[in-house]
């Protein structure tokens, strides 16, 4: 399914538009929240400020999906969901391909939220949510053309099993048909710069290849190293706010600043800071929602997944290429601080599904 030259032309000259439409930001943007919510828990903070921003009218949620199966990841979408007051946005999971099974490792990320706001909880496990193919088809054939923004921060297992779907009842469109006609931007937390495996695209490699060489629409990037020292979630941590289940999450998890002090290197090469976790996942719901001025430059150019092992690579190519990673602009720090403004603001919708 690789792209022919007429095609690749094509994705080229959609990235120039793109380029054009994101230096001068667009809104308001139809979002699909595609997570791997069980790694880590920048997950759950990227949904905490799409809720935000979507209580500003910048925004509106069209699905919540999980690119992990047999954890918690949906059960964690359902209650950030319920707590911002939204909790009939469909969710889904995947199926057949990629990532199966949570690491034990991480399972006490969201273990204790899990149990404590189990009321707002429709699918503990993410296995017997409803097939995130399904999720997007239906999703995107109800909305306008060219009008779907599609933010994936995990493994890119839907997005390629979309991709490969066949028409149906929902449509008579092929998944990449589908795509083409109804998404007019995929952002994508992905890939390491200038090479190298990062998480997210390293984790289901051939999923990642037949996505990132196939996608019909302009992709934008918000790779590893632009997000590994944009550190935010502290002030939400120590907040003191209760009740909230995001952050619940990021105050059991953040280093305290003394224990930052004590190993500030050993803590950076993990990627926390006194500013909190590395907000690799919260960029992207930036871009998808405000697009890329005033907060990033670009550079356009492709990635490309090489081998077999989960590596990729990023070729500069500012005339031609059809992706686009962000670089700094803003200074990191400060876009930290406009991620720790939307995750302190209260729900709008707050009570409307009561923990008791």
């Amino acid at each position: 399914m690789r792209m022919d030259k007429k095609a690749r032309k094509t994705a080229c000259l959609a990235a120039s538009a793109a380029l054009a439409l994101f230096a001068l930001g667009a809104g308001p943007a139809k979002v699909v929240f595609d997570t791997d919510m069980y790694t880590d828990f920048d997950d759950a903070g990227a949904l905490a400020i799409l809720h935000a921003m979507a209580d500003a009218g910048e925004c509106e949620i069209l699905a919540t999906v999980a690119n992990t199966r047999d954890c918690m990841s949906v059960a964690m979408c359902e209650i950030i969901n319920a707590y911002y007051g939204r909790a009939d946005i469909p969710v889904g999971c995947s199926r057949e391909l990629g990532k199966s099974g949570a690491c034990p490792g991480h399972l006490k990320r969201y273990q204790a939220v899990v149990d404590r706001y189990g009321k707002w909880v429709k699918h503990r496990n993410s296995s017997d949510a409803p097939d995130a193919n399904e999720v997007y088809r239906r999703v995107l054939a109800a909305q306008p053309d060219g009008s779907v923004t599609i933010c994936s921060v995990g493994f890119l297992t839907n997005l390629r099993r979309l991709l490969e779907t066949k028409p149906d009842a929902i449509s008579p469109l092929d998944g990449r048909a589908l795509v083409a006609r109804k998404v007019r931007l995929w952002v994508a937390m992905a890939c390491k710069y200038p090479n190298g495996k990062e998480y997210n695209s390293m984790m289901d490699p051939e999923s990642s290849r037949i996505a990132i060489d196939n996608w019909p629409t302009p992709v934008v990037f918000t790779d590893f190293e632009y997000g590994r020292d944009c550190f935010a979630g502290r002030v939400l941590a120590e907040s003191g706010v209760a009740g909230n289940p995001v952050a619940d999450v990021f105050s059991g998890n953040i280093p305290s600043r003394d224990e930052v002090r004590r190993d500030s290197a050993k803590l950076l090469r993990s990627c926390y800071g006194m500013g909190g976790r590395a907000a690799w996942d919260e960029t992207a719901v930036l871009i998808a929602v405000r697009g890329t001025k005033p907060y990033f430059n670009v550079e356009r150019g492709r990635y490309s997944m090489v081998g077999t092992d989960g590596a990729d690579e990023w070729a500069p190519d500012a005339e031609n290429g059809p992706h686009i990673r962000v670089t700094e602009k803003m200074s990191k720090a400060e876009v930290g601080r406009v991620i720790d403004e939307l995750l302190c603001r209260p729900p709008a919708n707050v009570g409307r599904y009561p923990l008791n």
